[in-house]
């Protein structure tokens, strides 16, 4: 079968005797040779440029009578083999040659890509614990590469393959599954990160399937230790009340307590405000003030400055052993919020939504565990006994 002339012709509808697509009127079809359409403004440009591929084809011709036996082999077995693959010879070089454009542009090693990570993350307000984490995994710590580095470190970041990734995360055998979940998230974070920055096409470790993790239920208080829990803060540690109750019944992270300014609590509307520059999704939100957190936050109604006092580590310490409590749930105070708010109000959307969330998944699957319509009553009872002498004393001098 002969291929078709390499010939110009007009770029137009024969029925309407209308052009396609102004300003071009002229085409070359070389579809047939692997290389598609070009389109013209004027028969001169086109008839030049098919001029230009003739002279390229005849000048391919003459050099595949000059291949070996070796190099002919060699080109029919790649034909062959991306065949099954209904790719053709130029469809490879194509793959290749940008795979190599990618690694030549891109010079920055993995090691170099984790330092300027770091300072972004760090620039864009992130948390110590998260900064932590990310860069013991991808960086390692006390002076010691992590194994991440180790294996990576001086690579470029174009040349890491979806298959060296995978390779590597599954020979982490002895590793936990939770441990492994973290590794891929933060080196995922790394990839993005290359991503966004135009080094990569595309994050590899999208192409790596997270482990499955089996469901575990969250930590909560019950309700007779929250009790006991802000009963003993207001006997021996009165200052560390207000985020102990913001915590279980406004369910505010922790982090995000620690941001917290007086001025930010609202009693006589009602409400508390978490700035998006102080949330850990950089999305400002409104929490309405429960009655029951309403009492326990009124006697400090005066305050200013800072909602955390100075050394609240030791005086949680000395809260958690006089409740007399063995250890303190992970997240405890706001995986309690989200069990028994979701318990009294049946609205996922809006519990979610006052935890911080776009949508009740997160809700579901990590923070809520099964509480009964009863206890939640309870929860949302839980008041202070009294305005004891020792709250009141704080609260003046406070103002003071």
């Amino acid at each position: 079968m002969r291929k078709p002339k390499i010939e110009a012709r007009k770029y137009w509808n024969p029925k309407t005797e209308k052009y396609y697509r102004l300003p071009y009127k002229f085409m070359l079809d070389l579809r047939a040779y692997g290389k598609g359409r070009m389109f013209f403004k004027t028969r001169e440009d086109a008839d030049a440029e098919a001029m230009r591929q003739k002279t390229l084809l005849e000048r391919h011709s003459r050099e595949a009578i000059g291949l070996s036996q070796r190099e002919m082999s060699d080109f029919i077995h790649a034909r062959n083999e991306l065949a099954k693959y209904e790719k053709t010879i130029g469809d490879a070089t194509t793959f290749f040659v940008d795979h190599l454009e990618h690694i030549r542009r891109c010079k920055t090693t993995i090691d170099e890509l984790v330092t300027e990570l770091l300072a972004a993350k760090r620039k864009a307000g992130r948390s110590a614990i998260y900064l932590r984490d990310l860069r013991n995994i991808l960086a390692g710590y006390e002076g010691q590469p992590s194994a991440f580095s180790r294996e990576f470190g001086s690579r470029p970041v174009a040349s890491v393959t979806v298959e060296e990734l995978s390779k590597w995360l599954d020979s982490l055998n002895r590793a936990s599954l939770k441990t492994l979940d973290n590794f891929r998230r933060n080196i995922s974070v790394l990839f993005g990160y290359a991503e966004r920055r135009r080094m990569i096409e595309k994050n590899p470790v999208a192409h790596i399937d997270a482990p499955k993790l089996p469901e575990q239920s969250p930590e909560i208080f019950t309700v007779d230790q929250l009790r006991a829990l802000l009963e003993a803060a207001n006997r021996v540690a009165p200052d560390v009340v207000p985020q102990l109750a913001i915590g279980a019944f406004a369910g505010v992270r922790d982090a995000e307590i620690k941001r917290l300014d007086w001025h930010e609590i609202n009693l006589k509307r009602g409400y508390i405000e978490i700035k998006g520059a102080k949330a850990k999704s950089a999305r400002r939100r409104i929490i309405p003030i429960q009655p029951n957190l309403s009492s326990w936050l009124r006697p400090y109604s005066e305050n200013k400055g800072r909602l955390i006092p100075e050394g609240y580590r030791t005086s949680l310490e000395r809260v958690r052993k006089a409740a007399k409590l063995a250890q303190w749930p992970v997240n405890g105070l706001r995986h309690s919020f989200a069990s028994y708010r979701l318990a009294a109000t049946q609205n996922a959307p809006l519990v979610a939504s006052e935890l911080g969330h776009t949508s009740p998944l997160m809700l579901y699957s990590t923070y809520r565990e099964l509480v009964l319509p009863s206890e939640a009553e309870r929860y949302w009872q839980i008041e202070p006994a009294a305005e004891s002498a020792n709250v009141v004393a704080f609260a003046s001098e406070a103002q003071s």
